[in-house]
């Protein structure tokens, strides 16, 4: 006689459905780039997502990442929860992608799209800092990425817009 899943338990569409909405509660990222003599750094920026999983940041040419990015485009990325929110700090949630930047022209209309996305979710500090010069637009476009709901809760995610989930499970 075959017997029914808890009630309780989550469907990896369910886990999906969770970070997704993980993902758009965050309004900051937290990046780690790769400087010219091969160092690790970290720095956080504010960021939008697309339907397509894509991240995109604001940033100024300043900010050693900014330079980090444009000349080695390889990054990570991850959205974390805040500390004040997490009962157990060895498992917090998160989300963790591997990818590459890409520079979005101002002259591209994808450039006044998304700035007019992040002015609706950040405010009217995106028309000044629009009117600086040091700032580009950047998308961060995943190759993988990860979830982390707690403990024996990791998943991979895949796939156009990282709609592609899959259970991590240690091999026997």
């Amino acid at each position: 006689m075959a017997t029914s899943a808890p009630k309780s338990a989550l469907t990896l569409s369910d886990i999906q459905a969770e970070q997704h909405e993980f993902r758009q509660s965050c309004k900051t990222l937290v990046l780690a780039t790769m400087n010219d003599e091969q160092w690790p750094e970290a720095s956080y920026a504010p960021f939008i997502e697309d339907e397509a999983g894509n991240h995109y940041i604001f940033v100024s040419e300043l900010a050693a990442h900014t330079q980090h990015l444009v000349d080695n485009k390889k990054v990570s990325w991850m959205l974390i929860s805040d500390e004040q929110n997490t009962r157990q700090f060895f498992a917090r949630q998160r989300f963790t992608c591997m990818g590459h930047a890409e520079v979005i022209a101002r002259n591209a209309a994808e450039f006044e799209v998304r700035l007019e996305q992040m002015q609706e979710r950040f405010g009217e500090i995106i028309d000044l800092l629009k009117g600086l010069g040091d700032f580009q637009l950047l998308k961060l476009v995943p190759k993988r990425a990860s979830y982390v709901r707690g403990f024996g809760q990791a998943y991979t995610l895949s796939g156009e817009g990282l709609n592609q989930i899959e259970h991590l499970k240690r091999e026997a």
